[in-house]
C-alpha cells in the first residue's frame, strides 16, 4: 500500500517530474485519450465505441456514483484539461472547482470551460492535493478521475479530500492496479516521464483499510480493467499509427515518439484499473 513513508527529497523529486511532464504534454495526451486524460470504459468486446465515445462513458459512470445535482459543489482534484469537469456540471448541473498543479492544464481547463460557456459553474485553479486550501466540509462530492496514481501520498490526499467533503458527502476515484509481477518492472521504467503516468501502483484489495485510514467508509471497490485498460490502450497506438504525420506536424515529433515508447511499455505492464467508492460518515 502507498503511504506516508516517501522522504522529502523523493517527493520533491517526483512532483518536479510530474509538473514538467504534464506541462509539455497534456494537450498531446488529451488528443490521445479523447479529450480527457483518462481511460475508456467499454460494456463488451463487441462494444464499438470510439475512444471519445468511450472516455465520456467512463465520465458519466463515476457522475453516477457520486449522486449530485443542481448546485452542489463538486472538487475535482487532478483535473486534467477540464472535459470531465465540463462533462459533470452539463450534465447534472452541479458547481465543480477543478484543481491540478499544472500551468499548463489550468490553462487548457479554463479555455474549454469558457468555450462550453460554463464557466459560471466550473472553475479551476493550482492547487496542491496533499494540502487543500478549501474550508473543511466545503463539498457535497469530491472525486479523482485517474489522477491519485500521479500522487506522491495516495493517504495523505484522501485525507485531505475526507476533510473538505460535508458530512454525508461521496468520494469516486479511479486508479491503476497491481495485477501482476511486471508491474514493478512498469513503475521503474527508463524514462522518468512514463513513471509519472504510472505512479506506485496498489492492490485494490488494499483500498478498504486505506480508506478506513482516511475517514471514509467504503461503499464500491471494482475491477474494471477488462473493460478499460487494454482497449484505451489500443486506440492509443492506432492513433499513433494512422494519424503520425498529423500530430508530428501539430505537436513535437519528440513527444510522438515518447508516447510510442510509453504506450507500448504500459501495453507490456499487466496493470489494471479500478473504480473505488466512498462516504464520509455522519449526516
Amino acid at each position: 500500500m502507498t503511504s506516508g513513508s516517501e522522504t522529502s527529497a523523493e517527493r520533491l523529486s517526483q512532483q518536479e517530474a510530474e509538473d514538467g511532464f504534464y506541462n509539455d504534454t497534456s494537450e498531446f495526451l488529451a488528443e490521445l485519450s479523447g479529450g480527457s486524460l483518462h481511460m475508456g470504459y467499454w460494456e463488451s468486446a463487441s462494444d464499438r465505441a470510439t475512444m471519445a465515445e468511450a472516455s465520456r462513458r467512463l465520465t458519466k459512470l463515476m457522475a453516477e456514483r457520486i449522486k449530485i445535482g443542481p448546485g452542489d459543489r463538486v472538487l475535482d482534484i487532478g483535473c486534467g484539461t477540464g472535459a470531465p469537469a465540463i462533462q459533470l456540471a452539463q450534465s447534472t448541473g452541479a458547481v465543480v472547482v477543478g484543481i491540478t498543479n499544472s500551468p499548463a492544464q489550468l490553462r487548457l481547463a479554463a479555455e474549454k470551460a469558457r468555450e462550453a460557456k460554463v464557466a459560471d459553474r466550473v472553475s479551476f485553479r493550482c492547487e496542491d492535493a496533499g494540502n487543500l486550501g478549501f474550508l473543511p466540509q466545503s463539498f457535497d462530492a469530491v472525486w479523482l478521475l485517474e489522477s491519485i496514481m500521479a500522487m506522491p501520498d495516495r493517504l495523505a490526499v484522501l485525507r485531505q479530500a475526507a476533510a473538505v467533503l460535508r458530512p454525508g458527502g461521496r468520494l469516486a476515484l479511479t486508479d491503476f492496479l497491481d495485477r501482476a509481477a511486471s508491474s514493478a518492472d512498469a513503475q521503474q521504467g527508463d524514462a522518468p516521464q512514463y513513471a509519472v503516468l504510472m505512479g506506485k501502483l496498489m492492490s485494490l484489495q488494499d483500498y478498504p483499510l486505506l480508506l478506513e485510514e482516511a475517514g471514509l467508509v467504503p461503499v464500491e471497490i471494482t475491477d474494471v480493467s477488462d473493460r478499460t485498460v487494454a482497449r484505451t490502450l489500443g486506440c492509443m497506438r492506432q492513433r499513433l499509427e494512422d494519424d503520425r504525420e498529423s500530430l508530428t506536424q501539430r505537436f513535437d515529433a519528440q513527444v510522438v515518439d515518447q508516447f510510442d515508447n510509453i504506450v507500448l511499455r504500459l501495453e507490456a505492464a499487466g496493470f489494471g484499473y479500478g473504480i473505488v467508492v466512498a462516504d464520509r460518515p455522519g449526516q
